[in-house]
This record gives C-alpha cells, sequence and structure tokens, in this order.
C-alpha cells in the first residue's frame, strides 16, 4: 500500500512540474496593472509618463550619464502632477496612473530607456498591456502625446478655416 501512495504522489508531481513548464495562454495572463483604473486613463499615462521622462533624460544625461538621468528622472516623472496638464485626462488622474505604471512596467521601463528605444516605440512596447482594449482611433488625442490648442473667439481652431485670426 505504501509503495502505491509513493507512486501516484511521484506521478502527480511529474504531471505538476510538467504542467508549468507549458506556456500560459495571453488570455490567462493575470494582468500586473490595478483593476481600479480607467483603461483608457492608465493608456493615456502610460505615454504620458513615457513622453514625460524621455523629455526629463534628455535634459539631463549629458551632465549626469544615461543611467543616472534613467534613475533620477523615474524617482521624479510622477511627482508633479503639473507635467501632466497637456493630456487627454485630469492632472491628478495622470498623475495616480503614471504611479500605477511605474510600479507595474518599471523593469520594462527603464530597460528600454537603456536601449535608447525611440519614444513611439517605446509607448508601443511599455503601453501595450495598458492600452489592450482601448480604441485609439476614436481619442482625440494619441495617447501620451502632448498637444497645444488653439481657440478663437472660444472655439477649437484647427488653422484650416480661411480667414484672418
Amino acid at each position: 500500500m505504501r509503495a502505491r501512495g509513493h507512486r501516484a504522489v511521484a506521478v502527480l508531481c511529474l504531471v505538476l512540474a510538467f504542467s508549468a513548464t507549458l506556456p500560459i495562454p495571453a488570455h490567462a495572463k493575470k494582468s500586473r496593472l490595478p483593476k481600479r483604473f480607467d483603461r483608457d486613463v492608465l493608456c493615456d499615462a502610460c505615454g504620458a509618463t513615457v513622453v514625460e521622462l524621455d523629455v526629463m533624460i534628455t535634459k539631463t544625461e549629458k551632465k549626469k550619464g544615461r543611467g543616472a538621468a534613467i534613475a533620477d528622472a523615474m524617482d521624479a516623472v510622477c511627482d508633479d502632477v503639473y507635467r501632466f496638464t497637456a493630456y487627454d485626462f485630469p492632472p491628478p488622474k495622470i498623475q495616480k496612473g503614471c504611479f500605477a505604471i511605474l510600479e507595474a512596467f518599471a523593469d520594462e521601463i527603464e530597460t528600454t530607456f537603456v536601449k535608447r528605444v525611440s519614444v513611439e516605440d517605446a509607448k508601443h512596447g511599455v503601453c501595450a498591456e495598458a492600452c489592450e482594449g482601448v480604441d485609439q482611433e476614436t481619442k482625440k488625442k494619441t495617447s501620451g502625446t502632448a498637444v497645444e490648442e488653439t481657440y478663437v473667439d472660444g472655439a477649437p481652431y484647427d488653422g484650416t478655416a480661411d480667414g484672418e485670426l
């Protein structure tokens, strides 16, 4: 009887060990992002975080060196709420999303900037999970892209209408 029990345990261990090596389907992977956030906000916050990190790193990397500039920027990027005034959502929401993005993807973000990937490629790579299920076509502005709007007589002006300003 004892041999039978040991054999059953051994078979169970082999089955568990084998199943642990199988790839996990994409739909079954657990998201690292907090569930309490709106996906649109997280997507925009991710793009904003990448753009603002790039600005901060570019400004300081000659003085500090690339590695120190990346580390310092990652420590400070989410701290100033006013940094996020030019994005789709209110700055406090983007700031909270920035903290969530850094918590979930700090290693990927750091690696991306160490490799000197372009900002657009960085946004697509780092923000893929955050932007999953977000329809980018229906958004007025591209996620994470600062856009200045011009107003004429209180109405948005895109520069295509004829006439003088």
